[in-house]
C-alpha cells in the first residue's frame, strides 16, 4: 500500500492538509450509512454532527465503510484502528491560527490521545501515553506554564555506577541514590509545564493506548515538536478521563476534567454525550 500525502479541497475554497503521511485506503463515501453525512461535513463544520466520531462505533463489523470524506479530520478519526494508532493528524493552516485564546488542547485518559483544538476544530491529534498505577496523571483544568525545548527531570531518570553502567534505568531519585552511583535525569525534549510539581507533555516513549509514564503525557516527537511551533503560555489544557463533545467544538463536562491528584482515572468507559 502506497503512502501518500493527504490534501483535500473543501467547499468555500478552504483547504485542508494532514501534516503526517497516511497508509490508509482512501474511502468511498458512495452509499454511506450515515445518510448525507459526507456533503455536510464539506463544510467543514462538526455542528453539523448528529452523533460523536471520537466514539463512533460498529467500525469493527464486516463491511464497514468509512463514511466521511478522505482527507477530512472525520475520515482520520472514523478508521478501524482509531484511537489505537500511532498514526497522527494535523491541519497546519488550522494550526497556525492559534492564540492562547481561541485554543486549547485536551488529553483523552481512556484513548490515550491528545487533541488541540483551535476555533472549535481539531488542528492536530497524536497518541501519548500516561501515567501508570501510582503515577496516575491527574485530570484536571490547567494552562500551560512554560516551554523548554531542552528540560531534563529532577527526580526520574538513571543510576549510573563508577564504571558507567547503567544500574537503574527506571530511577527515581527522590528515594535516594546508591552509593557510588551517579544519577542521570531523563531528558524531556519539548517541555510544556502543565503543573508546578512536574506534570507536563514532552517527547518520552508512547504504545498506543497504553500507559507508560510516572504521570506525564509521553507523546512521539513528530507531532510533540509540530505542535511546540504553534502552542503558547497560557493555553488551556484540560486532561480528562472520558471523551470530550467534538460536534461541539470539544466540549468537556465538569465532572470528567475535575482535578484528581491520585487514584486511577484512565480506564473509565468511553462515553457519548
Amino acid at each position: 500500500m502506497k503512502t501518500a500525502i493527504i490534501c483535500t479541497a473543501l467547499m468555500g475554497g478552504a483547504l485542508m492538509t494532514s501534516c503526517a503521511p497516511s497508509s490508509y485506503p482512501r474511502a468511498n463515501v458512495h452509499g454511506m450509512s450515515q445518510a448525507g453525512m459526507a456533503q455536510q461535513m464539506l463544510a467543514t463544520d462538526p455542528s453539523y454532527l448528529t452523533f460523536n466520531p471520537l466514539t463512533m462505533q460498529g467500525k469493527d463489523q464486516p463491511g464497514y465503510v468509512n463514511p466521511f470524506p478522505a482527507g477530512s479530520y472525520e475520515h482520520f478519526v472514523a478508521q478501524p484502528d482509531y484511537p489505537k494508532t500511532m498514526r497522527d493528524y494535523c491541519d497546519e493552516r488550522l494550526l497556525s491560527q492559534l492564540t492562547a485564546n481561541n485554543s486549547k488542547i485536551i488529553i483523552c485518559l481512556p484513548q490515550q490521545r491528545a487533541r488541540v483544538y483551535v476555533n472549535g476544530r481539531v488542528a492536530m491529534d497524536w497518541p501519548v501515553s500516561t501515567g501508570t498505577d501510582g503515577h496516575e496523571t491527574p485530570t484536571g483544568t490547567f494552562r500551560i506554564l512554560e516551554k523548554k525545548v531542552d528540560h531534563s527531570s529532577n527526580r526520574y531518570g538513571r543510576f549510573v555506577n563508577e564504571q558507567g553502567r547503567t544500574t537503574n534505568s527506571n530511577a527515581d531519585a527522590s528515594q535516594g541514590i546508591p552509593e557510588g552511583n551517579t544519577f542521570r535525569p531523563a531528558a524531556m525534549p519539548y517541555w510544556h509545564r502543565l503543573t508546578l510539581d512536574g506534570v507536563g507533555l514532552h517527547v518520552g516513549k508512547v504504545v498506543p493506548g497504553r500507559r507508560l509514564s510516572h504521570g506525564c503525557i509521553r507523546s512521539p516527537q513528530g507531532p510533540i515538536r509540530k505542535f511546540y511551533e504553534y502552542s503558547v503560555v497560557g493555553m488551556p489544557a484540560y486532561i480528562s478521563r472520558a471523551v470530550e463533545d467534538y460536534p461541539r467544538g470539544g466540549s468537556v463536562r465538569s465532572i470528567d476534567v475535575m482535578y484528581r491528584p491520585g487514584g486511577d482515572h484512565t480506564d473509565m468507559p468511553i462515553r457519548n454525550h
